[in-house]
């Protein structure tokens, strides 16, 4: 057929034979979704906020181990009262002694007991964190992919309905010229060929604000990938897959969900924490000290050096009044823990709709796909019978480059369709943690700590 011939042609022409492609660097979504992920500075953050939480994890658990010291001290002592009897004052004694020097090691350790019923909660806490941390990342992570794809398909959708006003302008001109020779005879009025005027004039401004739309997606797509991508780049379309996953998607298997869960276990822990804020520390300790002292030389000091002492045993100390902080901070916890609960049942609503939303824009988009398709079906036929009528001058050139316009303009709309039709089918694979076709956990590699 002679009109998707010559518009197969043109965005052939302009696609693999224009200047402004043929330098272009080829570029698919998936190769720009692994870029993102790769360069995003907010999933680098988020990885350090893993390993923040992790390396806090880690930390607590140290408190459920002994503690070990060693202590060295060294100084001389100068007898200032120059008497070597012993004097006092206040009952402190500031004579009497012998100018020397003097040296001591010792060695302490420590065991609290009562970490095991106060510390434990906000161990448990601190894991928990921990892993919501992990979840949080998987949170953005698929944040990211959504915004890439929809810049992409922002861009691809641009770029088709540039390519197809360009078609559609060059049809246009040549309609004018036609209408301006007919104008010369006398055979149409001014008006007509004014109208044509218009419509390239509306043409080439629709155009210049394809450019700039398409100049600003691309600098946000460099932007957020990390690569540097040109309008003269090929930029490859989402492939459609024609369907969606058959199954529903349990907003509890999502990350978002998960977070929040985690959230609210670990706030749980928390709350339990503070309760115990009151309870008594419990701790056995142990002292070995080592002492030495020379009149007049400090290497001797060390050469005497001898056991002194050995001290063990345990306290005991507990909390009677603090001004009210514990039972603050246990208040505190209490509406922390009630926060996290309502935000639980925001998300749970707010991804149901999310992904409701999705399976009915793309079951509506799927119609509409079909009846672009059983249009242009029927311009198709009409096209092929204007033709018979052309070849017997019943019908004009005219017309027939008016409908080869209108062809044109519904191709345009279902390239267009079936972009969106691609990326909200990536959407719904992002939901269900699926962004590659073998099945294999897509990108929340990211995420691993």
């Amino acid at each position: 057929m002679r009109c998707n011939k010559v518009a197969l042609f043109f965005i052939l022409f302009k696609l693999f034979l224009s200047p402004y492609y043929i330098f272009g660097e080829t570029v698919t979504y998936e190769e720009l979704i692994e870029y993102a992920i790769k360069n995003s500075p907010r999933l680098k953050i988020k990885s350090y906020e893993i390993n923040i939480a992790h390396a806090n994890y880690k930390k607590s658990l140290s408190n459920f181990y002994p503690r070990f010291f060693i202590g060295i001290r060294v100084e001389k002592f100068d007898n200032l009262a120059r008497d070597n009897r012993f004097t006092t004052a206040g009952g402190q004694v500031i004579g009497g002694q012998t100018d020397e020097w003097r040296s001591s090691v010792f060695f302490t350790g420590e065991y609290y007991i009562s970490n095991w019923y106060k510390r434990i909660y906000e161990t448990s806490y601190l894991r928990l964190i921990k892993e919501s941390s992990f979840y949080d990342c998987l949170v953005e992570t698929k944040k990211l992919i959504k915004e890439i794809t929809d810049l992409y398909a922002q861009v691809i959708e641009t770029k088709t309905k540039l390519d197809y006003s360009n078609v559609i302008l060059d049809k246009l001109k040549r309609i004018y010229e036609l209408k301006k020779l007919l104008y010369q005879k006398g055979e149409i009025s001014l008006e007509e060929l004014l109208k044509t005027e218009a419509e390239i004039e509306s043409i080439l401004r629709e155009q210049a604000n394809l450019r700039r739309e398409l100049n600003i997606y691309i600098s946000s797509l460099s932007q957020k990938t990390g690569k540097k991508l040109s309008d003269g780049d090929n930029i490859m379309n989402i492939p459609l897959k024609g369907n969606i996953p058959q199954f529903f998607i349990n907003v509890e298997d999502l990350p978002e969900y998960k977070f929040q869960v985690k959230q609210i276990e670990a706030y749980k822990e928390r709350l339990k924490a503070t309760r115990v804020f009151s309870l008594p520390d419990i701790a056995f300790y142990m002292r070995y000290d080592l002492y030495g002292s020379d009149f007049s030389d400090l290497k001797r000091s060390f050469d005497n050096i001898r056991q002194t002492a050995f001290t063990f045993g345990f306290f005991l100390t507990m909390p009677i009044f603090d001004g009210g902080g514990i039972y603050w901070e246990r208040i505190k916890a209490t509406y922390e823990l009630k926060r996290e609960k309502e935000k639980l049942e925001l998300v749970k609503e707010e991804k149901r709709k999310e992904i409701e939303n999705l399976y009915i824009n793309y079951k509506e988009l799927n119609n509409i796909l079909n009846h672009y398709k059983n249009l242009l079906k029927y311009y198709e036929r009409m096209y092929r019978i204007g033709e018979r009528a052309y070849e017997l001058g019943e019908k004009s050139i005219i017309e027939l480059l008016d409908m080869e316009i209108e062809m044109l303009k519904i191709e345009r709309d279902i390239k267009v369709t079936e972009n969106t039709l691609a990326a909200i089918e990536r959407k719904i694979e992002t939901e269900v943690g699926k962004e590659k076709e073998n099945g294999e956990e897509g990108y929340y590699w990211a995420c691993m700590y």
